[in-house]
């Protein structure tokens, strides 16, 4: 089951940051990270963001591919961080992912 919000086909251009939570089903802190993550990605409003849920009891395989080892762990733009993540360090990891995507725009 993907639970990934505002699906968007390939072909189109999609500049929304992408957070990526990955969790389990016998996680006991998944629950709250979850709900960490939607509410502060919720005060952006609508289309800033691509949440995409990866539970890694159904799909091992995108665990190991992106290395995680360690449960409840939300990734954006490359960097995780694992346990139920403070609102203010998603903030910082997001504003980090803007600065980086005007810099890249800047040097085009």
């Amino acid at each position: 089951m993907n639970n990934e919000q505002d699906v968007v086909p390939v072909e189109e251009e999609d500049d929304r940051i992408e957070v990526v939570l990955f969790k389990s089903d016998t996680c006991a802190f998944c629950p709250r990270a979850e709900e960490v993550v939607r509410e502060t990605i919720d005060d952006f409003g609508p289309g800033i963001f691509k949440l995409n849920i990866i539970n890694v009891s159904e799909n091992p395989e995108l665990a190991e591919k992106y290395g995680i080892f360690a449960l409840p762990t939300v990734m954006i733009s490359g960097v995780s961080i694992t346990g139920i993540p403070e609102p203010e360090m998603l903030m910082k990891m997001i504003l980090g992912v803007k600065v980086m995507s005007k810099k890249k725009s800047e040097s085009k």
